[in-house]
C-alpha cells in the first residue's frame, strides 16, 4: 500500500542529521539557567562534605599530642678568604645530613647518658634537622609525646654537640654552641580544611555541571519547532502563546490559512492521539494537525505515535507549539526586525533595500 502523501517519514536519514545537529548553546543556555543554583548547591555540598572528611580523618589519625623543642647551632668554621680549600670543605661538609650526623655514635651516645629514661631508637626518632641557607646554622627539633623528655633531648644535644666540635677543631671546625633555644610547646598539626573545601567545591561544581548536562540530553520537552523537525521531519506551521503576541499569531495565521485554501485538515490534541481507545476511522478523514504544547516530555513518545499513525493511513501534515513561552521565544528568537529598526529610528523599508 502506498503512503499517503504528508505522512510523516522517519528515515534513518532524519535520525542520523538529528544526532549530528551538535548542541544548541542557545537553547542550552535558556535552559540550564533557571537551574544553575543546582552546580551552585552541589560545589557547596562538595565543600562541606570535603571539609567534613578531612576534620574526621585528621582527627582519627592526629595520634596523641606531641611536644616540640628547638635548638639552634651556630657552626664555626676555620675559613680564611684566601684558603679555597676550606671554601670547598664548608661546601661539601654543609651538604652531609647532620640529622644523620647527630645520630652517629660520637654524639648519641652521650645523650643517651643524660636521658637515661629514652632509649636510642626514640631518641633518634625524636629528631629532625633544617639546614639554613647560611651553612653556618643548624635548626634542630626534637619531638616526642612528653613535654619534659622533650626538653630534656634538647638540653643533652646542646651538650653533646658542643662536645662534638671541640673534636673538629683543626679540622676545619672551630666549635658548635647553641645560639637560640624553644623550650618544648605542642606541636598543632597543620589543618587544611581550607585546601579540603577548595578541592571539594571544585569536584562539587564539575559533578554538578555534568549532572546538568546530564539532565539537558536526557530531557525530551518540545521547546522549539527544530525539536520536531530535527529529529521526526515533521513540519511545525507555528507557536500559539501563553500570551497572545500579533508577531507568532500572524505568522500562524498565514501559515494555516495557505494551508487551509489547498486542503482541509483538522487540528487534533496530541493527547486525542495516545491511549487505548483512539478512532482511526475517524483521524483518517482529514490530514492531522498535531497540537503538542510547549514543554510537553513526548519526544520519545511521538515516535511510535507517529508510526502507528503511519500504519492507520493517518496523515499528519505536521505540528503547532501552543501554550509557548512569550519570553522564551523572545529570548531564542530575539526582536522582531521590524521592532528593532523603529526603536533605532531606521525606515524599516529603506533596511529592506
Amino acid at each position: 500500500m502506498a503512503k499517503r502523501e504528508g505522512t510523516p517519514k522517519i528515515p534513518a536519514a532524519v535520525r542520523e542529521d538529528y544526532w549530528g545537529q551538535g548542541v544548541d548553546l542557545k537553547r542550552f543556555f535558556l535552559c540550564v539557567q533557571g537551574r544553575l543554583w543546582t552546580v551552585l548547591a552541589a560545589a557547596l555540598a562538595g565543600a562541606l562534605l570535603a571539609a567534613a572528611l578531612y576534620a574526621i580523618v585528621r582527627q582519627v589519625t592526629m595520634g596523641p599530642p606531641k611536644y616540640r623543642a628547638e635548638v639552634l647551632f651556630f657552626i664555626g668554621y676555620d675559613i680564611r678568604e684566601e684558603d679555597e680549600v676550606l671554601k670547598e670543605f664548608i661546601n661539601e661538609y654543609n651538604a652531609y645530613t647532620w640529622g644523620d650526623m647527630m645520630k652517629s655514635d660520637r654524639v648519641v651516645l652521650p645523650v643517651m647518658e643524660a636521658v637515661p629514661e629514652a632509649d636510642r631508637q626514640e631518641i633518634e626518632d625524636s629528631l629532625s634537622t633544617e639546614i639554613a641557607s647560611d651553612p653556618e646554622f643548624l635548626t634542630a627539633y626534637f619531638t616526642t609525646e612528653d613535654e619534659e623528655l622533650s626538653n630534656r633531648i634538647a638540653v643533652a644535644y646542646i651538650g653533646a654537640m658542643a662536645a662534638f666540635g671541640e673534636t673538629m677543631q683543626g679540622r676545619g671546625l672551630t666549635g658548635i654552641e647553641a645560639w637560640k633555644t624553644v623550650p618544648a610547646a605542642r606541636v598543632v598539626p597543620e589543618n587544611r580544611a581550607a585546601n579540603a573545601a577548595a578541592l571539594g567545591a571544585i569536584l562539587g561544581l564539575v559533578a554538578g555541571a555534568l549532572l546538568l548536562a546530564g539532565w539537558y540530553i536526557l530531557d525530551d520537552s518540545v521547546l522549539l519547532e527544530s525539536d520536531l523537525s530535527h529529529r521526526y521531519g515533521l513540519r511545525v506551521f507555528g507557536y500559539r502563546t501563553r500570551k497572545p503576541e500579533a508577531r507568532w499569531e500572524a505568522a500562524l495565521n498565514e501559515n494555516l490559512t495557505y494551508r487551509a485554501r489547498k486542503e482541509a485538515f483538522r487540528e487534533v490534541l496530541l493527547e486525542e492521539v495516545t491511549g487505548e481507545e483512539i478512532d482511526y476511522d475517524t483521524l483518517r478523514e482529514a490530514p492531522l494537525l498535531l497540537l503538542i504544547q510547549q514543554g510537553t516530555p513526548c519526544l520519545r513518545r511521538l515516535s511510535p505515535i507517529l508510526f502507528t499513525l503511519a500504519l492507520q493511513d493517518v496523515t499528519v501534515k505536521g505540528a503547532v507549539i501552543t501554550e509557548a513561552d512569550n519570553r522564551f521565544l523572545r529570548l531564542y528568537y530575539g526582536r522582531p526586525l521590524r521592532h528593532r529598526l523603529l526603536q533605532e529610528g531606521a525606515d524599516p523599508m529603506e533596511e529592506d533595500l
